[in-house]
């Protein structure tokens, strides 16, 4: 025992030096994990000593045992390692549940030995192939697929912090999205380990946790720590046996289910491989209750019905969809492959020049891109096409403000993020049958306005210029007609309509072929508000007469007023002026205007 105290003492002042130098460092985590370990030593060395009073007292092995186990603790442990990795260690215990050495369906197979705390894992065969049967076999009515849907547009509105619960590791946003519905009806003031709130650490199974730091958490703090907690970072096989079983274990494995033969209704329930059986609360099972939750498995195959999770082959890694970084499910629909211009694509596709040090030459924009849309952000920094170090730190505080650590490499999923409003502004709009091109431009013009469209990097500059230019982009390229031509051949694509006119760059070219083919209609010839009313339609155009035969803007007609118009336009500003910087709705007299309709 006088050798076990004086290890014990010797160790107590390494973790005061090692407290020292965290605290020199500012880390907190480690301060909190030393001053733990302090308060253990001074309780072992107490109780040591009381032993030792009483040498032929009973329960002096057990004193032995808790020493040499808060040694060893000690000994692993250093502030200078990564915390992340302490966090990991600290919270799985001694032994592991061992759900996971589950081998089979069976109801009477169940696992008979510990786990192994620091394996991985892995489905097995048998259990990959009853998820892969019952996979393909379900069935999922309308009224479960309308609720899944629902649940799905929520969890893509909420991608960045999931993305941001899993940087770092392999583990797929959508993955922990869906264990967030499951298990904290996706309520951000709840743990997701069990839904437990975030204001002390988790009462039910799993129980006190995380460990550190201290409550409150923030919700992305914990839910790092409940995926830590199921070894899920360790994870590689992300193909939909692996998916299915990961989530199921999540649930638990061993239990009512699996001994009466029901699929559990955690992947199942929507479908109809699940009728009733449900745990009311923690261990307590009714096998007269069903699941009102839409299960896991249901909500995976809508993520696949609306892209958010890519179509695979069997056996194949389920792909995420990197254009969910956008938040809106109606990107998801988006495809480059189907019919838009090549600038479009240009600026949508990943500018892998983009790189530290990298400079655009020779008309390139891929630095430019990046640039700009990080101004965007409202992290501002010099478009010029050098990324140095203002770029680098201005990505650098995108990243981290979006979840991701300030290392990581551009990618589609950042790619996405940063191009986010251009993605929003293109999405499909849902269009009935019956929809008219005037109404349709209308709802694509307010779409664009939305994602505030402005000049970036100079007069007539900038992504939103380009992609109403056709590409091109400078002081000369003025390009109210752009907005106006783009916005009407978004609206025809979607509705599958031919565009009613040709393209045009300018006013006066709009004008002349509305006049051509007798589009055209005189401000001055509408005498009256009801004449104006009857012939000029919301959805066509504006254009501000400047002499007799020329034109300096255009815009569309939201609504006909008696004096005035309420407009929808690009290349103006607040003041209502003409070649401003952005676009967005304005209120315009109505002298001075004359008209184009569509047909």
């Amino acid at each position: 025992m006088t050798d076990n105290l004086a290890e014990w003492r010797r160790l107590r002042i390494e973790l005061g030096e090692m407290y020292d130098a965290a605290e020199r460092r500012g880390d907190r985590d480690a301060m909190r994990r030393a001053e733990e370990l302090t308060r253990q030593a001074d309780q072992a060395m107490a109780t040591t000593n009381l032993e030792g009073l009483r040498e032929v007292a009973e329960g002096l092995s057990d004193i032995s045992r808790d020493i040499e186990k808060a040694t060893a603790a000690a000994k692993r442990w250093s502030p200078f390692r990564d915390i992340k990795e302490e966090i990991r260690r600290s919270f799985r215990g001694e032994i592991a549940e061992n759900d996971y050495l589950d081998e089979s369906p069976q109801p009477d197979s169940t696992p008979s030995k510990p786990a192994d705390p620091s394996s991985i894992p892995v489905v097995s065969p048998k259990w990959s192939e009853n998820y892969q049967v019952l996979w393909d076999k379900m069935s999922v009515s309308e009224a479960w697929m309308d609720a899944a849907r629902g649940i799905v547009t929520k969890l893509v509105k909420y991608q960045s912090r999931y993305a941001a619960a899993v940087a770092g590791t392999a583990i797929p946003w959508w993955f922990v999205a869906v264990i967030h519905s499951m298990e904290a009806g996706m309520n951000f003031n709840r743990h997701l380990h069990n839904g437990d709130p975030l204001t002390s650490r988790t009462v039910r199974e799993p129980k006190n946790l995380p460990v550190v730091p201290e409550p409150p958490y923030s919700w992305e703090v914990s839910a790092a720590d409940a995926l830590r907690y199921e070894r899920l970072e360790q994870v590689t096989d992300w193909s939909l046996p692996s998916v299915l079983y990961h989530w199921h274990r999540y649930n638990g494995i061993v239990n009512e289910y699996k001994r009466r033969g029901i699929p559990t209704p955690y992947l199942w329930s929507g479908s109809q491989h699940y009728v009733k059986g449900k745990y009311v609360r923690d261990h307590e099972f009714d096998p007269n209750e069903p699941s009102d939750q839409v299960g896991a498995a249901v909500l995976l195959r809508v993520m696949i019905d609306m892209n958010v999770v890519q179509p695979f082959k069997v056996g194949g890694q389920l792909k995420t969809n990197p254009k969910a970084a956008a938040a809106d499910v109606r990107v998801l629909e988006l495809s480059l492959k189907d019919g838009w211009p090549s600038h479009v694509k240009a600026e949508l596709t990943l500018p892998k020049g983009a790189v530290q040090n990298a400079k655009d030459n020779g008309g390139q924009l891929s630095v430019h891109r990046l640039q700009e849309w990080l101004t965007v952000a409202n992290m501002v920094t010099p478009v010029d096409g050098d990324f140095g170090n203002s770029t680098q730190s201005q990505f650098a505080k995108f990243k981290m403000a979006n979840g991701r650590a300030a290392d990581t490499p551009l990618d589609d999923e950042l790619w996405s993020l940063l191009t986010a409003p251009l993605l929003r502004a293109l999405a499909p709009v849902g269009f009935s049958s019956t929809t008219s091109l005037e109404d349709a431009v209308l709802k694509v013009a307010a779409q664009h306005i939305a994602q505030q469209p402005c000049e970036l990097g100079g007069d007539n500059r900038g992504p939103w210029v380009r992609l109403y230019m056709a590409g091109e982009q400078g002081k000369e390229w003025r390009w109210c007609a752009g907005f106006v031509c783009f916005i009407v051949f978004q609206a025809t694509k979607e509705l599958g309509l031919p565009i009613p006119f040709p393209r045009q760059v300018g006013v006066d070219a709009l004008v002349r072929d509305a006049k051509n083919t007798g589009r055209f209609i005189e401000g001055a010839s509408l005498s009256s508000a009801a004449a104006r009313r009857s012939k000029v339609k919301p959805g066509s155009f504006f254009v501000i007469r400047k002499t007799a035969n020329d034109w300096t803007h255009v815009g569309i007609v939201h609504n006909v007023n008696d004096t005035t118009i309420d407009t929808l336009e690009g290349n103006t500003g607040g003041s209502g002026g003409v070649d401003g910087a952005g676009a967005c709705r304005l209120n315009r007299s109505i002298e001075g205007k004359d008209f184009i309709s569509l047909y």
